[in-house]
């Protein structure tokens, strides 16, 4: 076998692989939505079912190539949510210093509270008052100035005072 003979293999084989991304991705991506309900998971997930099947190509059979890629999208996605279900359910033990007193029922609602503000916001409190980091430390942190960590801090507070006090402003019983 010469050595063109090697590169029209080659070439034909990349040229059927760009045939099938470009009549399946579509729908693997649509699948890989479906079963995760979010637009960036989805596309990472696909890429990367993607990527194997290029690389695993030559070794494939094209007749079972769109199955193999859907299971594989299937699979990935499943994954993809058992990591994302443990991490929320551990996320808040793992967030506690083993130094600081165990969180108690007060801790709780207090954290409800901060997961329910936007994601900037969140982070800015999160930040600030659990990790002690000044405005600035915050803004390196998170990329943004430190106006925009001034103004992202005021509109927590003014949302986590609103939950927290009723309308004659005295702090509500919360707990």
């Amino acid at each position: 076998m010469g050595a063109s003979t090697h590169e029209s293999a080659a070439d034909e084989a990349q040229v059927a692989y760009a045939r099938f991304f470009e009549r399946e991705s579509r729908a693997l991506l649509r699948l890989a939505y479906l079963l995760l309900a979010d637009t960036r998971d989805a596309e990472d997930v696909v890429q990367e079912v993607l990527e194997e099947v290029y690389r695993r190509w030559a070794a494939m059979r094209q007749d079972t190539v769109m199955a193999y890629a859907r299971t594989a999208v299937v699979n990935r996605s499943r994954s993809l949510q058992r990591r994302r279900a443990v991490a929320r359910r551990f996320a808040p033990r793992l967030a506690q210093v083993d130094e600081a007193p165990a969180a108690g029922v007060q801790d709780r609602w207090l954290w409800d509270l901060v997961q329910s503000l936007p994601r900037r916001q969140r982070e800015v409190v999160v930040l600030r008052y659990w990790c002690d980091l000044s405005e600035a430390e915050i803004a390196k942190a998170l990329g943004i100035s430190t106006g925009t960590v001034k103004s992202s801090a005021h509109r927590a507070h003014t949302q986590l005072t609103a939950v927290l006090t009723d309308a004659s402003g005295k702090r509500k019983d919360v707990q």
